[in-house]
């Protein structure tokens, strides 16, 4: 199937803004890697921050996606009606989600992320207001069901230590891979992955909330 020009020019904007960053970046490498002129480009997308906000959104609409159809994005009324074995299988298939979604080759978006993460654009805020904020309220809701012990603080820093483990295996893959003197992550990584950060802060739950077990 021939892509059109405006899908060309967000598939050569992925490479090059995760190549280069946002500042490294220009449209005219943009427009050249896409077969097309930088008119062209300027015609579509107005401008390369339009350009760079389209590209993210893209990945975020992705995944958004991804969970609609997987069943992984129910709303408060849902989550509420949940019982804890499905909590924790609604956990683990989110992560499983997530890190798949950050180590899918040529995992252009993730390395995307991991650059505005470390060297912000003037597109963070919305980012954070459009996409992440919604996946941080899913994730502490689950939390919250999870322990309803714990107040809303201690369910936050919850929510932050699971993102955390996830996006280590995407941030720190480059010296992970050279530990195990490995290519690339081995086949069922990414479920095995899941399941252990899940059950691993299952079990700092239920510690934290003076439980026994995850």
């Amino acid at each position: 199937e021939t892509l059109s020009t405006q899908d060309r020019i967000l598939e050569a904007a992925a490479r090059v803004f995760a190549e280069r960053g946002f500042r490294g970046a220009t449209l005219r490498e943009v427009a050249s890697r896409a077969g097309t002129n930088l008119a062209s480009a300027h015609y579509h997308f107005g401008s390369k921050e339009g350009l760079y906000m389209e590209v993210v959104s893209g990945f975020f609409r992705q995944l958004e996606a991804a969970h609609r159809a997987r069943g992984l994005s129910p709303d408060d009324a849902t989550l509420d009606r949940l019982s804890e074995p499905e909590l924790q299988a609604l956990l683990r298939s989110r992560v499983e989600l997530l890190l798949e979604t950050l180590l899918r080759p040529p995992g252009l978006h993730g390395t995307l992320m991991i650059r505005e993460l470390c060297d912000p654009t003037d597109a963070l805020p919305e980012i954070v207001r459009r996409f992440i904020a919604p996946f941080v309220h899913t994730l502490e809701r689950i939390l919250q069901r999870l322990a309803p012990e714990l107040p809303p603080d201690a369910v936050a820093r919850c929510m932050q230590s699971v993102a955390g483990q996830v996006f280590f295996y995407r941030s720190h893959r480059p010296a992970l891979l050279l530990l195990r003197g490995i290519e690339d992550y081995p086949p069922g990584f990414v479920a095995e992955t899941a399941r252990h950060i899940a059950e691993f802060s299952l079990g700092g739950l239920a510690r934290l909330a003076g439980g026994e077990g995850g």
